[in-house]
Formats: C-alpha cells, structure tokens, sequence
C-alpha cells in the first residue's frame, strides 16, 4: 500500500509503462538515429533498417520519427506499415500512402486518380514546409514486392522532377539483404539506387553497460510531470531512499547471460529490445513493493527474465535464422 506522505499525482492504470505505450531511449535507438540523420545530410535516396523479428526495430523507428519531428520541426516525414497481398495492387498501395498522410480520400478513385492525389499532396505538404525533403519510412519492407517497389519509384521519381528530395528507409528482417542482393543480381538498380544504397544493422543490447543505459531510462523518462520520472511513480518511498534503475544493469545483465548460457546457446548474447523491457515491466508491476528499504534482488531479476519468455524467443529466433 502507498504510504500518504508519497500520493502519486494520477491513478497508476493510467501510465505509460501499465499500457506499454512508452518508448526508452536506448544506445541502438541513439546509433539508429545518428545513421538516419547522417542519411539525410548526405541525402542518401534510401537505406534498409533490418533486425531479428522483435528486436524492437520497429519500437525504434517511432522513437526516431519523434526525435526527427523534434528536432527538424518542419521536415515532412511519412510512415506506413507494409502489406503482403497474393496479387500486388496498386490502388491497395496508394490507399495505404493516402492513409499514411491522412487524406480523407483515401479510398475513392482508380489507381491513377489516388496517384495523383498522393503526389499533389505531398507536394502541397513540402511546399507548405518550405523543406524539400519528403523522409518515408516503410516498416515491414521484406513484405514489399517488386511492383510496390515500381510503384513507389513513380513517386520518388515524380518529386524529383518537381524539385524535391525523397529519403526512403526501408525496415524490416534480415530478408531485406537477400532482396537487395536479388535485386542486384536481376541488374534492378532503378530499385537498389533509390531505395537500397546504404545497410544499418539494428541490434538488441549486448551488454551490461548497455543494459544499464537502458535502464536509465527509467529513471528519466517522466509521467505525468518532470516531477515524476518513472522509477519514482512505481517506488515512490523507495525512490526518496536511493534506489534508482541504472544501479541494476549488471545484474540483470547477469540473468539475461545465465539464462543464455542455460539454454546451450553459443551464440554471444544479444537481448532484444521486447524482451528486456518486457523483464523490466514484470520486475517493476509484479515483483516490486514499494517501501523505503525495497531494492531489486538476483531472485526478482532471475524471475522477471524467466517469466519474460526470453529463453524460448531466443529459441524460437535461432530456428529462424537462414544458414549462411
């Protein structure tokens, strides 16, 4: 029960961490970002961002996209998430862009007219931002097929003749190297030289300084207020005595290796982003207690990655990987 004297400011159903609506920075989020923004000051015409299936890539692309529109407030960013269809469709595809921008005429019109709307859109949006750089991000890309890669060429294509930049990166598993190299091999290179030129590796955390900087952003990151940074809002009487998340990187990290070493994997250990904040969740709602003495032990951080699952994603990944 919480002690009167540390009344949390709003009901705790109601943060971020109880509705896994928040998004920490992390070391691989901070190189992520630093290769997109160098992407566009280079004006790369397009990259693949690829990771493992719940390495968190995607959990990063929102993150980057925020940062972008914080710190280039009038930079036209569109994103949209890819669909497999068994017979590509062109309207499906400008439908899906309409939606990504908001257009209320998302799905009326042929093909070609919602062709035409998206572009005179996108123009009046870079126009209006007196930027002339359009930066699309395409999760899910492996999903892409060679005619929605044509399509998106006529708008790449189409902005350039009308004076104006599109940036494309392209995210999604590692699949996307082997369609690069495919594309490559069948000479698709109006397809590699708009949308594949550079390859970023997204990674999971590799290690306990890593993790502690993870962990850090618990301790930062703030809700409702600057005032109540989350580690606080949770351990609201621990908090005032010292504790604070970063102290626990190593020995988590321990726990993640252990579990690791168990399983029999040989394999350097790599935690995706999913998982080590799905341990930190359980640890936090479900094992802490608050009160002025309550600090992380081994044993909560030895349940917390147990009763993650990360054992058997790490598992389930290892069968996933193609053999070279």
């Amino acid at each position: 029960m919480l002690n009167p004297e540390f009344p949390r400011p709003v009901a705790l159903d109601t943060h971020p961490i109880i509705l896994q609506r928040y998004i920490v920075p992390t070391p691989s989020i901070e190189e992520l970002y630093l290769s997109i923004r160098q992407c566009l000051k280079l004006r790369v015409p397009g990259a693949i961002i690829y990771a493992m299936t719940r390495w968190g890539k995607t959990y990063a692309s929102r993150f980057v996209t925020v940062a972008l529109r914080e710190d280039f407030p009038h930079l036209v960013i569109i994103a949209f998430d890819c669909h497999k269809k068994k017979i590509p469709s062109e309207s499906a595809f400008f439908s899906n862009l309409l939606r990504a921008i908001g257009h209320e005429k998302a799905e009326t019109g042929s093909s070609y007219v919602k062709r035409v709307r998206l572009l005179n859109k996108l123009m009046e949006m870079l126009q209006a931002s007196k930027q002339n750089v359009l930066v699309v991000f395409a999760d899910e890309a492996q999903k892409l097929e060679i005619e929605d890669y044509e399509w998106l060429r006529e708008v790449h294509d189409e902005l350039e003749r009308s004076g104006f930049r599109m940036v494309t990166f392209l995210i999604g598993q590692p699949q996307l190297k082997n369609v690069k190299t495919a594309m490559k091999a069948a000479r698709q290179t109006q397809i590699v030289g708009r949308f594949m030129i550079d390859d970023i590796e997204f990674h999971g955390v590799r290690s306990a300084e890593e993790g502690a900087s993870c962990l850090l952003g618990y301790d930062t990151a703030c809700y409702p207020n600057d005032d109540w940074p989350f580690t606080r809002f949770f351990f609201p009487q621990a908090w005032a005595t010292g504790l604070r998340l970063v102290e626990e990187g190593a020995t988590l990290w321990q726990h993640f290796q252990e579990a690791h070493d168990d399983a029999g994997f040989r394999m350097e250990l790599e935690v995706p982003m999913t998982y080590f904040a799905r341990t930190v969740e359980i640890a936090i709602t479900e094992l802490g207690k608050d009160h002025p003495d309550f600090r992380f032990t081994p044993e909560i951080w030895r349940q917390a990655v147990k009763a993650s699952r990360f054992s058997a994603a790490e598992e389930e990944l290892l069968l996933n990987i193609e053999p070279d």
